[in-house]
């Protein structure tokens, strides 16, 4: 399964009544079937960074696709595929870091 991560920005002009409004819209959206939803988070964040993040695990882009469709009118959305971090390096590295000295 491959991770993906959404940020929503509210659009420009967007006003404090309508972002009451999207949270109340939102008590009633139901995450699309193929999604695994891992974690949704509304932010008290300045209008530039995001006021909404998702993460969810998926085969293909089609719940990303689904969220634009449901939300982009009030937000700007950015998705992106994500990874984990690794919790221990491999015995080998691949031969571009090894030239590096990195081992």
């Amino acid at each position: 399964m491959t991770l993906w991560v959404a940020y929503f920005r509210f659009r420009p002009g967007t006003n404090v009544l309508q972002g009451l409004a999207a949270f109340e819209r939102r008590k009633s959206f139901e995450h699309p079937r193929q999604a695994t939803l891992l974690g949704e988070y509304w932010v008290n964040a300045p209008e530039d960074q995001p006021q909404v993040v998702l993460i969810w695990e998926a085969e293909d882009e089609g719940p990303g696709d689904y969220y634009e469709a449901a939300w982009g009118d009030l937000f700007e959305i950015t998705i992106a595929q994500a990874t984990r971090p690794v919790s221990e390096l491999p015995d080998t590295l691949p031969a571009e870091l090894a030239k590096r000295g990195i081992q």
